[in-house]
């Protein structure tokens, strides 16, 4: 039942939370200082409750009251009924928008902060989303030359006392750790222990271990150069991938859009009704092909079925092509162009959107591309990096700060190309089948 209560005031808590927040909007829009104050004031108020209470019947209760209260508000600041439930729902759509942004940027966030952690700080519990390290003193030296890390000392026997600042300077075979107390030391305790690791305590500091990305690439075979091996099968089973998708996908696409030829809609059905075979229908044959050809364990199975075109990517440009006006394809028959000239001249430049839409998830598709070079591929040097990736978390499972420094370096320049690119993805993909003939 409290599991339930707490369920059901989150969800409330939610809903009014976009009514304050719809309110303080209303309020600013209209300028109204005296309605401001409120709203700002409701807000304050219901954000201290419901983040400081215990109990569940209280957050429920401060959200229904300031839903009300706000929607009120809302009415009052705003003259016109309909600009204030527009404004309502346009605060709830950008506070969906900013909840799911949060939501989905966790998993990514804790790749990044995993990434920098050092092997103390892997497995605490409740976990640490800022990476820290031990701070270390440059005037005691460990065995192994390390600086020895600061840490409280703690006697087991002895809970109550002050903890007191030493040194770590040497790791025993035992477990035990020899430390030196550092300052005055207190009476009856010399200057030198040897001590449980259960009764030092670190003191930490925030600080990232960047070393984990250049350890990460020191522990790859020799022969990969640190990865630039796999990332070079990558960039080039990219490049060959995006230029066959794109041109094959393109001329298809040309084709049943503009030209005229007897079973055009036949064979455009026909195109379409692949898309429904799964994939694993045509693994095993597909294989067999290659092999037969002599391409096992070699790049070519990878990029050269994307010379062959795709149904999906052909439907998506066709759509572009048809919204494109007759009258300019007539103007360049006019002035003699042919119909590849009318498509290399004409139409490409027209359907830049729909080219940069299919050649970004063309570059997402072979980037991130697993499961072929795992059929086809046998020899460590022709491996793209997502196959590598698989093979180093097998060798490096029991190292998740060297795992997730590696898939870091793996996914960045992907997010890095879409961030840089989204405007151009969106836009293919928004003005796919507008207009038409």
């Amino acid at each position: 039942m409290q599991a339930f209560l707490w369920l059901l005031a989150v969800l409330v808590s939610l809903v009014s939370a976009v009514f304050v927040v719809g309110a303080v909007v209303a309020a600013v829009r209209a300028r109204q200082p005296r309605l401001l104050a409120l709203a700002t004031t409701l807000l304050v108020v219901f954000a201290a409750v419901v983040l400081g209470a215990r109990w569940p019947l209280v957050v429920l209760t401060v959200a229904v009251v300031t839903g009300f209260a706000s929607r009120m508000l809302v009415r009052q600041a705003s003259r016109n009924a309909q600009h204030a439930l527009q404004t309502t729902k346009l605060t709830a759509a950008h506070m969906a928008l900013l909840t799911g942004s949060f939501v989905f940027l966790i998993p990514f966030a804790w790749l990044i902060s995993t990434s920098l952690k050092s092997d103390d700080e892997m497995s605490v519990f409740p976990p640490v989303w800022i990476p820290t390290q031990q701070i270390r003193l440059p005037e005691y030296k460990r065995p192994d030359g390390l600086n020895a890390g600061l840490s409280l000392f703690r006697p087991t026997d002895s809970p109550r006392t002050a903890p007191v600042r030493v040194a770590e300077i040497a790791d025993l075979d035992t477990g035990e750790v020899r430390v030196r107390v550092l300052g005055d030391s207190p009476s009856g305790m010399s200057r030198e222990l040897v001590v449980t690791r259960s009764e030092l305590t670190k003191v930490r500091q925030t600080a990232p271990r960047w070393e984990n990305y250049s350890e990460a690439l020191d522990y790859l075979p020799p022969n990969t150069y640190h990865g630039l091996l796999f990332l070079g099968n990558t960039l080039l089973l990219t490049l060959l991938t995006t230029t066959g998708t794109v041109l094959s996908s393109s001329v298809v696409a040309y084709a049943f859009a503009r030209l005229r030829w007897p079973g055009k809609n036949l064979w455009f059905g026909v195109l379409l009704a692949t898309m429904m075979i799964p994939g694993a229908v045509t693994m095993m044959p597909q294989f067999l092909i290659f092999r037969s050809m002599g391409w096992y364990d070699s790049l070519r199975p990878l990029w050269v079925p994307a010379f062959f075109g795709s149904a999906f990517n052909i439907f998506l440009l066709r759509q572009f092509f048809m919204s494109i006006p007759g009258e300019l394809e007539d103007a360049a028959k006019i002035d003699g162009c042919g119909p590849f000239g009318v498509y290399w001249r004409v139409m490409l430049p027209l359907v830049k959107p729909a080219l940069a839409a299919i050649a970004i998830m063309s570059v997402l598709g072979a980037w991130n591309n697993f499961q072929g070079p795992l059929i086809y591929l046998s020899s460590p040097e022709k491996m793209p990096l997502a196959y590598a990736l698989q093979l180093y978390q097998t060798q490096h499972s029991g190292e998740p700060g060297l795992l997730m420094a590696a898939s870091t370096l793996v996914v960045l320049p992907i997010i890095l190309l879409f961030f840089f690119t989204q405007r151009y993805f969106i836009e293919g993909v928004s003005l796919t089948g507008m207009g038409g003939r």
